[in-house]
């Protein structure tokens, strides 16, 4: 479900007017997050830790109002529940959009995932990205994983002027590697537009996600 936010009155109406004026009001930050309880239980478990992590992910964006609301048809709105959507590779090395619902619990989220994820695996080269129907909604994140390289920032491609899938954040995830202090950690990247998520929120969606993955044997039963 969603709600409409009445423009007139929304106490941050003076920050969306302003940046509503740039061709581009993305931002983001790039965030070294501690994952070393995510990832022993995933080495235990033999689990995916992408998926894993994505569900700490989303419970984060979940967590933060700002984070929920997208824009639409010129309208501005705040859902209820924000879903999952992201970028698998193909057995045939071509990359697919694709996603899934958010399930209320990490089982049934991780079989979804999954399920998913495998799906768009075997999908055969076409001439669309977005063949699966929900990359194309807005109640979603558009995340994706470069596990090649730990990079220490990151520039998404933004379409100018189009305030609807501006209002989508993006997330990439990092190589995760073991640093100075024996622990596995991976840098995220969130990028938003400040339309709608000033630093406050989105830094409240960073330490909402270090605080589950360092509570990750309670999120990920």
């Amino acid at each position: 479900m969603k709600t409409e936010i009445d423009m007139k009155v929304y106490k941050k109406r003076n920050q969306y007017n302003w940046f509503h004026t740039f061709p581009d009001p993305t931002y983001g930050f790039n965030v070294d997050i501690n994952i070393d309880k995510v990832v022993k239980i995933c080495k235990e478990r033999k689990e995916s830790f992408f998926i894993a992590f994505l569900y700490l992910i989303i419970k984060a964006v979940n967590s933060v109002p700002e984070m929920r609301l997208r824009e639409e048809d010129g309208h501005v709105y705040l859902y209820d529940k924000i879903n999952p959507s992201y970028t698998v590779m193909s057995d045939e090395g071509v990359y697919q959009n694709g996603g899934c619902e958010l399930a209320d619990d990490y089982q049934g989220f991780y079989k979804a995932v999954r399920n998913s994820i495998d799906s768009l695996k075997k999908q055969k080269v076409s001439d669309e990205l977005n063949t699966d129907s929900f990359s194309k909604r807005t109640d979603v994140i558009y995340c994706s994983d470069n596990p090649m390289i730990d990079f220490i920032s990151m520039n998404h491609p933004i379409p100018a002027k189009n305030y609807e899938s501006m209002s989508v954040p993006r997330i990439v995830i990092g190589k995760y590697m073991k640093k100075e202090d024996g622990l596995y950690h991976v840098v995220v990247n969130i990028t938003v537009s400040h339309t709608l998520v000033d630093g406050f929120p989105l830094s409240d969606c960073f330490n909402n996600l270090r605080s589950y993955c360092s509570d990750a044997s309670f999120y990920l039963k």
